[in-house]
Protein backbone atom coordinates (compact mmCIF):
# COMPACT_ATOMS: atom_id res chain seq x y z
CA UNK A 1 0.00 0.00 0.00
CA UNK A 2 3.03 2.11 0.33
CA UNK A 3 2.74 3.34 -3.54
CA UNK A 4 -0.44 4.24 -3.93
CA UNK A 5 1.02 7.10 -6.16
CA UNK A 6 3.74 6.77 -7.94
CA UNK A 7 4.05 10.31 -8.62
CA UNK A 8 5.14 10.78 -4.53
CA UNK A 9 8.22 8.17 -4.87
CA UNK A 10 10.75 7.47 -7.82
CA UNK A 11 13.49 5.52 -7.60
CA UNK A 12 13.92 6.43 -3.86
CA UNK A 13 14.05 9.89 -4.47
CA UNK A 14 10.80 12.22 -3.46
CA UNK A 15 10.14 15.32 -5.99
CA UNK A 16 10.61 18.34 -5.37
CA UNK A 17 7.27 18.92 -3.35
CA UNK A 18 6.87 19.71 0.27
CA UNK A 19 4.96 16.76 1.93
CA UNK A 20 2.81 16.53 4.92
CA UNK A 21 1.47 13.84 6.68
CA UNK A 22 -1.21 13.18 9.07
CA UNK A 23 -3.18 10.22 10.59
CA UNK A 24 -6.04 8.87 12.47
CA UNK A 25 -8.90 6.28 13.04
CA UNK A 26 -11.30 8.00 10.79
CA UNK A 27 -14.38 5.99 12.32
CA UNK A 28 -17.65 7.43 10.81
CA UNK A 29 -16.26 9.62 9.13
CA UNK A 30 -17.33 13.46 9.25
CA UNK A 31 -16.75 17.17 8.80
CA UNK A 32 -14.23 17.33 11.49
CA UNK A 33 -11.83 14.72 9.65
CA UNK A 34 -12.29 16.55 6.52
CA UNK A 35 -11.46 19.89 8.42
CA UNK A 36 -7.62 18.41 9.15
CA UNK A 37 -7.64 16.48 5.78
CA UNK A 38 -7.42 19.85 3.71
CA UNK A 39 -6.21 21.98 6.46
CA UNK A 40 -3.17 19.76 5.79
CA UNK A 41 -3.09 19.68 2.39
CA UNK A 42 -2.94 23.35 2.15
CA UNK A 43 0.43 23.36 3.89
CA UNK A 44 1.94 21.41 1.69
CA UNK A 45 1.94 19.71 -2.08
CA UNK A 46 1.71 16.23 -1.43
CA UNK A 47 -0.83 14.79 1.65
CA UNK A 48 0.04 11.75 2.74
CA UNK A 49 -2.57 9.52 5.56
CA UNK A 50 -2.11 7.25 7.61
CA UNK A 51 -5.54 5.39 8.66
CA UNK A 52 -5.09 3.64 11.75
CA UNK A 53 -5.91 -0.26 12.26
CA UNK A 54 -8.68 -1.80 14.42
CA UNK A 55 -6.05 -2.93 16.70
CA UNK A 56 -4.18 0.39 17.46
CA UNK A 57 -7.90 1.82 17.59
CA UNK A 58 -8.50 -0.59 20.24
CA UNK A 59 -5.48 0.06 22.42
CA UNK A 60 -5.79 3.92 23.03
CA UNK A 61 -9.37 4.15 22.95
CA UNK A 62 -10.44 0.97 24.87
CA UNK A 63 -13.38 0.21 21.86
CA UNK A 64 -13.09 -1.34 18.53
CA UNK A 65 -14.13 1.11 15.73
CA UNK A 66 -17.73 1.02 14.02
CA UNK A 67 -16.34 1.12 10.53
CA UNK A 68 -13.63 -1.58 9.35
CA UNK A 69 -10.47 -0.83 8.72
CA UNK A 70 -10.21 -1.85 4.89
CA UNK A 71 -13.32 0.59 4.20
CA UNK A 72 -11.73 3.40 6.42
CA UNK A 73 -9.05 3.34 4.00
CA UNK A 74 -11.04 3.23 1.26
CA UNK A 75 -13.19 6.26 2.11
CA UNK A 76 -10.02 8.24 2.71
CA UNK A 77 -8.48 7.14 -0.33
CA UNK A 78 -11.12 8.90 -2.54
CA UNK A 79 -10.84 12.05 -1.11
CA UNK A 80 -9.65 14.90 -3.78
CA UNK A 81 -7.22 16.25 -1.06
CA UNK A 82 -5.50 12.64 -0.13
CA UNK A 83 -2.71 11.74 -2.34
CA UNK A 84 -1.61 8.47 -0.14
CA UNK A 85 -2.99 6.21 2.34
CA UNK A 86 -0.69 3.95 4.36
CA UNK A 87 -1.35 1.99 6.91
CA UNK A 88 -0.87 3.36 11.13
CA UNK A 89 0.30 0.46 13.67
CA UNK A 90 1.45 3.33 16.31
CA UNK A 91 0.02 6.57 17.22
CA UNK A 92 2.75 8.64 15.23
CA UNK A 93 5.31 5.96 13.83
CA UNK A 94 8.59 8.37 13.29
CA UNK A 95 9.92 5.45 11.02
CA UNK A 96 7.28 5.64 8.96
CA UNK A 97 7.31 9.43 8.89
CA UNK A 98 11.34 9.29 8.02
CA UNK A 99 11.15 6.37 5.33
CA UNK A 100 8.07 8.52 3.52
CA UNK A 101 10.02 11.34 3.82
CA UNK A 102 7.99 13.76 4.87
CA UNK A 103 8.36 17.49 5.79
CA UNK A 104 5.74 17.97 8.41
CA UNK A 105 3.28 15.58 10.39
CA UNK A 106 -0.07 17.47 11.51
CA UNK A 107 -1.90 16.72 14.28
CA UNK A 108 -5.51 18.08 15.66
CA UNK A 109 -4.28 20.15 18.73
CA UNK A 110 -6.42 17.94 21.30
CA UNK A 111 -3.00 16.28 21.08
CA UNK A 112 -1.14 19.08 22.03
CA UNK A 113 -0.79 18.28 25.67
CA UNK A 114 -0.67 14.95 24.91
CA UNK A 115 3.26 13.35 26.14
CA UNK A 116 2.84 9.73 26.41
CA UNK A 117 3.49 9.12 23.07
CA UNK A 118 7.44 8.87 21.63
CA UNK A 119 6.52 9.42 18.19
CA UNK A 120 4.73 12.99 19.23
CA UNK A 121 7.29 13.76 21.54
CA UNK A 122 10.42 13.08 18.51
CA UNK A 123 8.33 15.22 16.34
CA UNK A 124 8.12 17.73 18.74
CA UNK A 125 12.30 17.80 19.40
CA UNK A 126 12.52 18.17 15.57
CA UNK A 127 9.64 20.78 15.08
CA UNK A 128 8.47 18.91 12.75
CA UNK A 129 4.70 18.75 13.90
CA UNK A 130 2.27 21.23 13.02
CA UNK A 131 -1.06 21.46 15.56
CA UNK A 132 -4.65 22.48 13.89
CA UNK A 133 -7.37 23.58 15.77
CA UNK A 134 -9.61 20.70 16.68
CA UNK A 135 -13.21 20.85 15.90
CA UNK A 136 -14.48 21.04 18.93
CA UNK A 137 -18.31 20.59 17.99
CA UNK A 138 -17.81 17.42 16.11
CA UNK A 139 -16.25 14.38 17.13
CA UNK A 140 -17.09 10.23 16.50
CA UNK A 141 -17.21 10.13 20.45
CA UNK A 142 -20.37 12.23 20.18
CA UNK A 143 -21.55 11.11 17.25
CA UNK A 144 -21.96 7.82 18.51
CA UNK A 145 -23.10 9.27 22.06
CA UNK A 146 -25.98 10.38 20.11
CA UNK A 147 -27.19 7.30 18.41
CA UNK A 148 -27.04 6.01 21.57
CA UNK A 149 -29.18 8.60 23.02
CA UNK A 150 -32.02 8.74 19.95
CA UNK A 151 -31.58 4.71 19.70
CA UNK A 152 -32.94 4.21 23.42
CA UNK A 153 -36.37 5.93 22.91
CA UNK A 154 -36.55 4.74 19.63
CA UNK A 155 -36.40 1.11 20.66
CA UNK A 156 -38.39 1.14 23.71
CA UNK A 157 -41.56 2.98 21.32
CA UNK A 158 -40.57 0.52 19.15
CA UNK A 159 -41.05 -2.31 21.41
CA UNK A 160 -43.40 -1.00 24.03
CA UNK A 161 -40.80 -1.49 26.72
CA UNK A 162 -39.81 1.41 28.95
Amino acid sequence: MLMDKPFVLMEGFILDKKIIMTSGSFDLFHYGHLNILLKAKALGDILIVGVSTDKLIESYKGIKPIISYKDRVAIIKELKCVDRVVKQTKVVDIHQFLKLKADIFVLGDDWKNNYTHDGINQLRACKSVVWVPYTKRLSTSSIKEKIIRNAIPNLQSQYGRK
